[in-house]
């Protein structure tokens, strides 16, 4: 995840003009959805805010790809020395194994805004794919937590 981030920010900075265009072509090709009316004014005021939807989902994707692989790895090594019990080091295996792919999650979130409109596919994204998977990593890290806290009275 760490190494799609960091070529994620590097295609991000490169190609910006080809996303822009491409995004804006996106967003003209779906008018219904984004609720384009025709009018010049309008119409490219609701563009830029899509285009800018789509350009922070792509930011938000770089740097949470980085800094949640980080955090999930040094997590999961906790885990591994310091859960005993199996069945417990499992589901946080599962929590954080799952949390790690939260920051696709902007990637969901970019293209859904492009193809649903813009409040329809970030509601979209957040719903099915952010919290879900956000939630599992808020999940594992304070079970971490609350079973290190645990271990630490009983010695």
């Amino acid at each position: 995840m760490i190494a799609l981030g960091e070529t994620g920010g590097a295609a991000m900075s490169r190609f910006r003009p080809q996303v822009e265009r491409y995004a804006s072509a996106r967003v003209a090709a779906n008018a219904q959805a984004h609720g384009l009316s025709g009018a010049p004014e309008y119409d490219e005021a609701v563009r830029d805010r899509a285009v800018f939807s789509v350009e922070a989902g792509l930011s938000f994707f770089h740097t949470h790809a980085e800094g949640v692989g980080l955090i999930l790895f040094f997590a999961s090594t906790i885990v591994a020395s310091a859960v005993p019990w199996r069945r417990v080091r499992a589901a946080f295996y599962w929590a954080l194994t799952s949390s790690a792919l939260f920051p696709l999650g902007y990637l969901v979130y970019a293209a859904a805004v492009l193809e649903a409109g813009r409040d329809a596919g970030t509601e979209f994204a957040e719903r099915w794919v952010l919290t879900p998977l956000g939630s599992a990593a808020i999940l594992g890290l304070v079970g971490l937590a609350v079973v290190l806290a645990f271990r630490k009275s009983m010695e």
